[in-house]
C-alpha cells in the first residue's frame, strides 16, 4: 500500500464551482509545481505556502471564466 493524494495519483477528482460566475473550475495541478520548474524536488520548508500541507497535498483551481482561484488541501490517503 501507498500513501499519497488521490487526486495527483487519479484515484479521485474534486468538481469545484467559482463561486462568482458558478462555472467548473480546472485543476491547475500541485500549487509546489506552479513555484519553479524544481519546486517539486525542494524541500517543502523552503516553500511558504507548503507548511501547512503535511500529510496532504495542495491544489491549485482555476476558473477559466472569470480568472479566480482556490487552494484545495486534498489529505493524503492510503491505496
Amino acid at each position: 500500500m501507498e500513501y499519497g493524494c488521490p487526486i495527483c495519483n487519479g484515484l479521485m477528482s474534486i468538481d469545484e464551482i467559482c463561486p462568482y460566475c458558478q462555472q467548473n473550475m480546472k485543476d491547475m495541478g500541485r500549487i509546489e509545481d506552479l513555484y519553479t520548474p524544481y519546486s517539486p524536488y525542494e524541500e517543502q520548508d523552503d516553500i511558504p505556502i507548503l507548511q501547512e500541507s503535511i500529510n496532504s497535498c495542495i491544489h491549485l483551481f482555476s476558473c477559466p471564466e472569470c480568472i479566480y482561484e482556490e487552494r484545495v488541501i486534498v489529505p493524503f490517503k492510503l491505496f
